[in-house]
């Protein structure tokens, strides 16, 4: 049979898939804070999770009252040129906005927090700015100590409002053509989960999301997220008896070539998850798979997992 020649436009119907997805949504940490308080619970780290819901409620508050700063032209211009991310947090020069985000959060979680979360806080309140900012350094390269556990959550928390609110600004068209598949192509950061998502010009689509700015973007399905080969990756789940006759949303995507995995969420399964605060809501799955050998590929800021 011949191939019909379509001459009418109707190719303009033909579905687009989006490459990058930006993080332009004004209520994505209102959701996020309604999606804490909601796994909460009966979870074993409920307690945990209500403090995230209240940090993510201060993180809505907090993105809405400043404008982003101005991405540098020089930023741009390598991105354009060379693919590089624009935003890159090991080497994107912060500006001083981001420590007053963490001043607005750490008091909005104060006025509603018991006398141990006031520990931590306080501990805050007497780093100078050169002790922030280094903390900060620590944060985001994944190597803060175990006696800063406490203050990770806070920090992580005025990162991620810093960098989402950049991220926000840019022109899509500049980030899609970043290619390497395994950190955000706007800040370079490692992704805090996948999702499989439903709806839209994503559906069916497997999407990694970065675990500072929150920008998603597109990967191939049975590819491992740290090294992209397709050998050797399989799923691990954690059923309980609650479960048992139905598939759970959250699976750890393992890859026996480099000995990674990373979560993936499955959104037909749970139309509102979250993948921040559905990663720390199935911390038993990491437990899980750390017993099988497998090292964990990117991080949730919002925790310090600890270095036993």
């Amino acid at each position: 049979m011949a191939t019909p020649i379509i001459t009418d436009g109707s190719l303009d119907r033909v579905r687009k898939t989006p490459r990058v997805v930006l993080p332009v949504r004004s209520d994505l940490f209102a959701d996020r804070a309604a999606r804490f308080a909601s796994v909460a619970a009966g979870n074993a780290m409920s307690g945990y999770l209500q403090l995230m819901a209240k940090v993510a409620s201060a993180q809505q508050s907090v993105l809405a009252s400043r404008m982003a700063g101005a991405v540098p032209e020089a930023a741009l211009t390598a991105s354009h040129g060379y693919g590089m991310p624009p935003l890159s947090a090991q080497s994107h020069e912060r500006a001083p906005q981001w420590r007053a985000d963490l001043a607005d959060i750490v008091r909005h979680v104060r006025a509603q927090s018991t006398n141990g979360v006031q520990a931590a806080l306080a501990t805050l309140d007497v780093l100078d700015e050169a002790a922030q900012e280094s903390l900060a350094d620590r944060v985001l390269a994944g190597t803060s100590l175990d006696d800063e556990a406490a203050l990770v959550p806070f920090v992580g928390a005025a990162l991620q409002v810093y960098f989402t609110r950049l991220a926000a600004t840019l022109d899509v068209a500049l980030v899609e053509h970043c290619d390497i598949p395994h950190i955000c192509p706007v800040c370079a950061s490692r992704p805090v989960a996948s999702v499989l998502r439903i709806g839209g010009e994503q559906a069916n689509l497997r999407y990694l999301v970065c675990s500072l700015c929150a920008t998603e973007w597109n990967v191939s399905r049975i590819q491992c997220t740290s090294c992209d080969t397709d050998k050797g990756v399989k799923y691990l789940v954690l059923q309980t008896e609650d479960d048992a006759k139905s598939e759970p949303a959250a699976r750890a995507e393992t890859c026996d070539e480099c000995k990674s995995y990373l979560k993936i969420f499955y959104q037909e399964k749970d139309p509102h998850l979250d993948p921040t605060a559905d990663d720390l809501a199935t911390l038993a799955l990491d437990l899980l798979v750390d017993e099988q050998g497998y090292a964990r590929s990117g991080p949730n800021l919002l925790f310090h997992p600890g270095s036993s």
